[in-house]
Parts: C-alpha cells; sequence; structure tokens
C-alpha cells in the first residue's frame, strides 16, 4: 500500500530533494519546517514512518520524539542529524527512535533506512494482492492481467492498490486525497473523478469493467468478486474509528491551511486593545478590530472552534463603541480566545456520518431503497430494476431499513405503508427535514386527500399509489434522482472572506453544484453575464459595497429580477434581518454553517423558482 510519511526538517533545500526522491518512489510526504508542527501533523495523521532533523525550532527531534512515545504511538522514527558521537546516538535512541543518520549522507543512504524501518512489519506477508485476473505486486510495483502488463501512471497504480487492499471499505474523494497526496500538492475532486475514468478504462481494456463501484453520494470501493464468499470478516478498526480519525485529520488538515489569516486576525485585536488600554484607539484601528472579530465569528466554528465564534461575536459588540473601562472585558476575551486557539480543532458530529449496525450490510451504491414485504410488488419492481440502470435495495421492515438510511446518501425511498402493524413509521420524520439527500415516496392503495395528508404528516414527500405500473414508478424515481441532469446548477457567491468561500467550496461541488466565487463586486456584473447563474449568494458586510446594496442593484434589472438570492451573514440583529428580505433577498443563513445548513436552502429555493416558472 502506498506509505504516507512525515519529514520534519527546517533545512529547505534537504527537505525539497528528499521530498522529491521518496514522492519518486510512490510514497506521500508531509513536511513540517519545525517540531511544534510536526507534532500537529503526527497527531492529526496516521504516518508510517517519521523522519526527524535533531536540531528544529520550536521543539527539537529528541523532545518531539519523546512527546510522541510519551503518547504511545509506535510508528517507527528516523533521526537525522550532524552529530554524530556515540552519547548523541545514544540520546536519540533512547528518547525512543528507531533509527539514526548522520549527516552529511547520500539520498540513497537515507533512502535504504527508510526501506529498512518500513519492511519490519510486514516480514513474511504475501505482497501479493489478486482481484480475478489481476494480480499487483507491491514489491515489483507491477500489475498484470492474465499476465500482460498494465501500463498505470503512479497515481492510478496507488488508487488500485489502495481499494485492493481495503477491499470492504468506501473511500470518498477526500478520503483518497488523504491516502494519495500530500497536504501541500492536494488536488481537487475532480482530478481524482479524472483519474477512476481513466483507470477504470484500463482495467476494462483486460475484462475488468465492473471492478470499480461508485456508492452514490459516498464515494468508491472494490466491487465483490461474483464467485466470492459473502461471510462478514471482523474489521481490524471500529468503523466509528475509521470515521472518526478521518474526520479529525481532515478537520486539523483544514485549519492548517487556514490557521494563519485568523492568527492575523487575532493579532488586530491584540493592537487594538494595547492602543484601549493607552486610551489611543483610533477609528481605524477600532474598525480594522471589529471587522476581524466580525470574521473570526464567521468562521471559526467551521474549523473546530466553536467557543472561538462565540467569543468573536461578543469582541465585535464590544467594540462598537468601547471605551477605557471596557478595557478587561476585552482583554479576558481575547486572552480567551488566544487559548481557544492554541487547542486542535474539534470534529463537529453534525458533519461526520454515523455508520450503520454492525449486524446490517453496508449500502453498495443503491440509490433506490423500497420497504415491503409484498413479495408481487418486489419481483414487478425488480424486473423493472433489472431493464434499467436503477439499482434497488429491499428492506423488510424499519429496522432493517435503519442500515441504509444511517448513511447520507442521495437515495429515494419507498415506503409501504400498507406493511402490517408494528412497524413505527416515526424513523421517516426522524430523517434531516427536506434533506436533499433523501426523497421519501409513501406507497398507499388508496389515493385520496386524507391518505395523502396522512402521508404528509408521516414525513413523505411524495405519494404514489402501489397500483402505479414498475416501470412508471422507476421513471419517477430517475426524475427524483436527476431534476437537473441536463442543466447543472450554477451558484455565484460573493463573500470577502476567503474561509467561507474555501468552505463553500468543500460542501457544494459534491451536490453537483458548479460554483464561482468572487471576493468583491467590482465584477459582478460582467459574472453574472458570463455564468448565468441560477442562484446567488451574498455577504451582508463588504468592502466599498455592502451585500444589502448588491441585492439592491440586481433587483433592479429586469433580467435578474427573479433571480434567487440566498445571504451568508454573522449578523442576527432583527433590524439587519429586516434589511435583507426588503432589499429582496429570498432567504439566509447564519453563520458559522454546516453542509446540512446550506445545501436544503439551495436546493428548496431552486425547486421554488422552477415551479414559479412552470406556472
Amino acid at each position: 500500500m502506498t506509505m504516507r510519511i512525515l519529514l520534519v526538517e527546517d533545512d529547505e533545500v534537504l527537505s525539497q530533494v528528499l521530498t522529491d526522491h521518496l514522492t519518486h518512489q510512490h510514497y506521500v510526504v508531509d513536511t513540517a519546517t519545525d517540531g511544534a508542527l510536526g507534532f500537529d501533523f503526527a497527531q492529526a495523521v496516521s504516518y508510517d514512518l517519521i523522519v526527524l532533523d535533531v536540531n528544529l525550532p520550536k521543539l527539537n527531534g529528541i523532545q518531539l520524539c519523546q512527546r510522541l512515545r510519551q503518547n504511545r504511538s509506535t510508528v517507527p522514527i528516523l533521526l537525522l542529524t550532524a552529530k554524530g558521537a556515540s552519547s548523541d546516538k545514544v540520546m536519540g535512541l533512547d528518547a525512543g527512535a528507531d533509527d539514526y543518520v548522520v549527516k552529511p549522507c547520500t539520498i540513497e543512504e537515507i533512502s535504504a533506512r527508510i526501506r529498512a524501518l518500513l519492511r519490519r512489519p510486514n516480514l513474511g506477508g504475501n505482497p501479493v494482492l489478486t482481484w480475478g485476473n489481476l494480480c499487483l505486486d507491491p514489491g515489483a510495483c507491477e500489475v498484470t492481467c492474465d499476465g500482460h502488463l498494465l501500463a498505470l501512471s503512479p497515481k492510478e497504480y496507488s488508487l488500485l492498490e489502495l481499494l485492493l487492499r481495503n477491499p470492504q471499505r468506501t473511500f470518498s474523494s477526500s478520503s483518497i486525497l488523504e491516502h494519495l497526496w500530500s497536504f501541500e500538492d492536494a488536488p481537487g475532486e475532480e482530478t481524482i473523478r479524472s483519474h477512476i475514468k481513466r483507470l477504470r478504462r484500463k482495467l476494462k481494456a483486460f475484462g475488468n469493467e465492473e471492478m470499480i463501484d461508485t456508492v452514490y453520494g459516498m464515494g468508491y470501493r472494490l466491487k465483490a468478486l461474483p464467485t466470492a464468499p459473502t461471510a462478514p470478516t471482523a474489521p481490524a478498526a471500529t468503523p466509528t474509528t475509521l470515521v472518526a480519525a478521518e474526520a479529525r485529520a481532515a478537520a486539523i488538515a483544514v485549519w492548517e491551511q487556514f490557521k494563519q489569516p485568523m492568527f492575523d486576525r487575532v493579532a488586530l485585536l491584540d493592537q487594538a486593545l494595547i492602543a484601549l488600554a493607552a486610551d489611543h484607539l483610533t477609528d481605524d484601528v477600532r474598525e480594522a478590530a471589529a471587522q476581524a472579530a466580525h470574521k473570526l465569528a464567521g468562521s471559526l466554528a467551521m474549523f473546530g472552534f466553536p467557543a472561538g465564534t462565540e467569543l468573536g461575536r461578543e469582541l465585535e459588540q464590544l467594540l462598537q463603541h468601547p471605551t477605557p473601562a471596557d478595557t478587561p472585558q476585552i482583554q479576558h476575551r481575547v486572552a480567551q480566545l488566544h487559548q481557544v486557539l492554541q487547542q486542535p480543532p474539534l470534529t463537529p458530529a453534525m458533519e461526520a456520518p454515523s455508520l450503520p449496525p454492525a449486524s446490517f450490510p453496508a449500502p453498495s451504491g443503491v440509490p433506490v431503497l423500497l420497504v415491503t414485504q409484498d413479495a408481487a410488488y418486489i419481483q414487478s419492481l425488480q424486473a423493472a430494476s433489472r431493464a434499467s440502470d436503477i439499482p434497488l435495495q429491499v428492506a423488510p421492515n424499519w429496522t432493517a431499513a435503519q442500515a441504509y438510511l444511517a448513511h447520507p446518501l442521495p437515495m429515494v425511498i419507498l415506503l409501504d405503508l400498507t406493511l402490517p402493524e408494528g412497524n413505527d413509521w416515526g424513523f421517516i420524520a426522524a430523517l434531516p427535514a427536506r434533506c436533499p439527500a433523501f426523497t421519501r415516496v409513501a406507497l398507499t392503495h388508496q389515493d385520496d386527500f386524507d391518505t395523502r395528508l396522512a402521508s404528509i404528516r408521516l414525513g413523505c414527500d411524495r405519494v404514489l399509489a402501489k397500483a402505479t405500473p414498475a416501470d412508471e414508478v422507476l421513471a419517477i424515481v430517475r426524475d427524483l434522482l436527476q431534476p437537473d441532469v441536463a442543466t447543472p446548477i450554477r451558484v455565484l457567491a460573493v463573500d470577502d472572506d476567503p474561509a467561507i468561500l474555501d468552505r463553500l467550496h468543500q460542501c457544494l461541488p459534491t451536490w453537483g453544484i458548479q460554483l464561482t466565487t468572487l471576493t468583491t463586486s467590482d465584477n459582478l456584473w460582467s459574472m453574472l453575464q458570463t455564468t448565468q447563474p441560477d442562484l446567488v449568494i451574498l455577504d451582508v458586510e463588504m468592502p466599498a459595497v455592502s451585500g444589502i446594496e448588491v441585492c439592491q442593484v440586481i433587483r433592479s434589472d429586469r433580467a435578474w429580477n427573479h433571480l434567487p438570492i440566498l445571504f451568508l451573514t454573522a449578523r442576527r440583529e432583527p433590524d439587519v434581518i429586516s434589511q435583507i428580505y426588503q432589499a429582496g433577498a429570498d432567504d439566509y443563513v447564519s453563520k458559522p454553517f454546516t453542509a446540512s445548513d446550506i445545501v436544503p436552502r439551495i436546493f428548496n429555493r431552486l425547486a421554488r423558482n422552477r415551479l414559479l416558472k412552470q406556472q
């Protein structure tokens, strides 16, 4: 499997040379320039090997090695140092290092030491991985089908190896990025789709067209062989642990990318506090600090610092009209903010979907779930499903359905409300209200108002008579799954906070939304003409021209008068919200926000707009 190495080295030249050499040998390499950052990386990601320079700033290699071992880390550690005395080697090995290389040395020697350390856990194991007629030999870095060599790029090879070593696991695009790319070189999710497409094309040439499954809304996994036994095997680690580790690693990786701008904003608060204590706070310094607090309030919770968001809101209020008497309060909150940001980010529970109970199978790319015990209905719908490209899964009751509904898959759920008594349909309403991932369709014998009303009160979105022909049911399902397949959703977002725009880039494309972003309104008018968006997202407070004024300008034009407009804002005052709607906004979402906050609002607004156009 592709090995992930952490290199902690403050010599930029040596770091770059080592990184290039190891990357060429199919390793994924993350780099850190000081010991403190190296420790954060080691806590965030599960590495196969850590290479440490001894003479590091902030936290030297010996101290970092000791701290890692105190935290019960068992990852192999290789020390690099210019000190070759026996006492220095003893000190490094006693600190917990597994090996010791004295500089200057050749890159080949370091590489050989790394290979030796990485081989230790795998002695005696069979390295060859197989799937049908395909064989992957990690020792030779070769893939063959029926003895014929496949010409794969390094990333295609690593991707295939990752899937073969984890045949029961579904990898999201972000998880693949984490395994196969370093933080600095990570591309967008479109690159993942391109690699998957090319790999499938090469596998298809050797008769392995169906080797990689797409799990709707989740990612990719290795398809089980038709003749493979279905007996469940015990995983090495609990699914909950794997999800938690991935979520924590992702949260820290994103925070590492954007923490410096956040610290710069806190520095503006420090400057304002010093000036206020000396009674020399100018309007410019106060305004810059208040704006910094406003942006911190709007973004910190998204990086895993909800307490930081609350402190940002309080500081923004205190900085509106501060006096020297307010100095103790501001000083206390700024100090708290410093303490909060010294901690690792939290992983929001709402962002980490729970996994199904261990006694039920995980969903395998199934966009339609039929919950019924009606054998004749199951047979007719399965026959229609085989004639189409829409996969179907059947659950006989609510208990079995839970295994599939635990995942946020974009699926249609067909619920037979004529099931025998004892089936609790209260779970329908417990699903995320109007979440675009689920469309709940009630199947009923009666097709009258009272039956439809009862179905809607249960939490269903649509109602179908069971007498509806099976092919017509699947045609309706197809429309529900892909309502806009011919015209992708285009969204234009205007916000001066790069962290907010980055968060939108993380959550919207997952739902098939093409996102264009602007940090100012300068090019808004030409961008409207170029992108022809289906919806616009605006921030209230922006430099030069406010979002409310931008909204009024859009509404003043006949061509864009009916364009849906959604506001993202940290302001919650009733008069501000009133101004938003008076300017012509359709909806607003409070900062900080999550995907579950904004995605349903976008889909609902677009659905409502389509309905108005049809009428």
